[in-house]
């Protein structure tokens, strides 16, 4: 198994950023926190890209696909300047703007997460999306069961409540819950181990593999198949 160079030390460098999260501490320690968390993370993006470059639709991420730890505090009762994780997407054009289907990592003090899927998308595409639940029903059933059979299950992200407007008459529908979602999203919980050891490279390729469909699915309903 292929190593990145996350290791005990980065995890405690997280807390320690958590516990110093102000720029005085992150000026002295911007130099480590780069070859400790951010190079790292982004040689493990590399690897996924390119275990993923013969898939039926690749994805890729780097570098530049990884989130800032600058927060935007402009308008935000929470004053800390920075993020306590590092963050970075895959998507189908290796580019952060590209955010419709994404592969997402999250490395965090306590490991963190990987997740696949649609993230808050907006009004238009998310009914796209539902109608094409409603009417291609069968294969999204056999999308879901196959998620299921890989043994993820879908994450509830801020869930409607109730129906969304229009879609009252499919309150009984066999997709309804799903039709009630913001965002499908199949995420997955990792130990600090799966980083340290580098086998959130073969998680994310496994989670990739095991939502394609699902993203194909989606990207079809709006219109960006190909």
């Amino acid at each position: 198994m292929t190593t990145f160079g996350i290791t005990k030390k980065s995890f405690q460098l997280l807390d320690k950023l958590a516990a110093n999260n102000n720029r005085e501490w992150y000026h002295e320690h911007k130099e480590e926190l780069r070859e400790q968390l951010i190079d790292p993370f982004a040689d493990i993006l590399e690897a996924v890209s390119g275990k993923l470059k013969n898939a039926k639709r690749p994805f890729s991420g780097s570098k530049q696909t990884m989130f800032r730890l600058y927060r935007d505090v402009r308008f935000a009762k929470d004053k800390r300047p920075y993020k306590e994780h590092i963050g970075g997407l895959l998507t189908p054009s290796g580019s952060k703007k590209d955010d419709a289907a994404i592969l997402y990592a999250h490395l965090a003090n306590n490991g963190g997460f990987i997740a696949a899927g649609f993230y808050r998308w907006e009004t238009k595409a998310l009914n796209q999306l539902r109608e094409r639940m409603i009417e291609d029903a069968k294969t999204f059933r056999t999308i879901t069961r196959k998620i299921s059979k890989a043994g993820y299950e879908f994450s509830e992200i801020e869930p409607l409540k109730s129906m969304p407007r229009g879609y009252a008459p499919y309150a009984d529908h066999e997709h309804a819950r799903f039709l009630r979602m913001r965002s499908l999203v199949v995420s997955q919980n990792l130990s600090k181990e799966a980083w340290i050891d580098g086998t959130v490279v073969k998680e994310l390729v496994k989670l990739h593999r095991s939502t394609i469909d699902l993203m194909l699915f989606g990207l079809e309903a709006i219109g960006q198949r190909s």
